[in-house]
């Protein structure tokens, strides 16, 4: 935040002070805009003000009150907007994945298509495929391997 707790607290107090004497406080939010929009400082450089409760009045418990539970709501909002983020790369990564083995899958029928049973790479292939439960299962493991090897 630009402005420090006392800062804001002394505003307040200055706020209400001038009403009492008549005058308009002039109204400036607790948060300006660019506080929003600024990200989130860490929670462990937080030194919270070490007043004592009898020194503040009931309005700036108000207030501070008001202005942790803005922090709060921006944390909340922060955390989810990460949740949400984390979440959407985790199904782009699913879908890459996805998008990859079904174009092995195609070069795997593509393959086995063209290859001849009676050759010698046929022969092996089909000795090879015993253990698959098919033998496109077999070509997609086979053609993994051929592209892992260098």
């Amino acid at each position: 935040m630009a402005e420090s707790l006392d800062d804001l607290l002394n505003q307040i107090k200055a706020e209400y002070q001038e009403k009492d004497q008549g005058k308009p406080p002039e109204k400036k939010p607790l948060l300006d805009e660019d506080d929003l929009k600024s990200p989130a400082t860490n929670s462990s450089t937080y030194q919270p003000i070490s007043s004592s409760p009898s020194s503040r009045s009931p309005v700036e418990d108000s207030m501070l009150s008001e202005l942790k539970a803005e922090f709060e709501e921006q944390e909340r909002e922060a955390q989810r907007k990460r949740q949400q983020q984390r979440q959407e790369e985790e199904l782009k990564a699913k879908q890459r994945e996805q998008r990859k083995r079904d174009a092995l899958k195609q070069q795997a029928q593509d393959w086995l298509n063209n290859l001849k049973p009676h050759s010698d790479e046929g022969l092996w292939f089909e000795e090879f495929s015993y253990s698959y439960s098919s033998k496109l299962e077999a070509a997609i493991d086979y053609l993994q391997a051929l592209r892992e090897t260098p």
